[in-house]
This record gives structure tokens, C-alpha cells and sequence, in this order.
């Protein structure tokens, strides 16, 4: 299940972070189960873990782009 950066864009912090959440719970579950040795698709670790720094990398722009925002304001 990866994440489509455009539509990560589009959506607002508040939903971001609930989805980092999402991922971070599933990820626990994954390891969970790789360590049980029920997992059947060791990738979706990987594929978790990618879509988690996806979803931060968003984040972060957002917080740059408020804070260049503010910048031009002061001027």
C-alpha cells in the first residue's frame, strides 16, 4: 500500500499525522508477525517504513513553506 505523494500533498497536517499513526501502528503489527514468522510478505515492512518518511517528508515542506511564508510577511 504506497502512498501517492500528490495526494499526501494535498491533505492537511491534522490527517498526516493521523496516517503516520495509522503506519506506525501497522508497522508494529508487521514486525510483530515477522517475528512470530507469520508474515508472509516481508516487504511490507519496507514498503511501511518508506510511506511513513513519504508522509514526514510532506510534514516538513509544509513547515518550511509556513515558516518562508511568514518570512515575506515581516518584510
Amino acid at each position: 500500500m504506497t502512498v501517492d505523494l500528490e495526494e499526501l500533498r494535498k491533505m492537511e497536517k491534522g490527517e498526516l499525522l493521523k496516517k503516520v499513526d495509522e503506519l506506525r501502528l501497522e508497522l508494529m503489527k508487521l514486525r510483530v508477525q515477522a517475528r512470530m514468522g507469520t508474515l508472509k510478505n516481508t516487504a511490507s515492512i519496507r514498503n511501511t517504513r518508506k510511506d511513513i518518511a513519504r508522509i514526514l517528508t510532506v510534514l516538513s515542506e509544509k513547515k518550511r513553506e509556513g515558516k518562508g511564508k511568514a518570512k515575506v510577511e515581516n518584510k
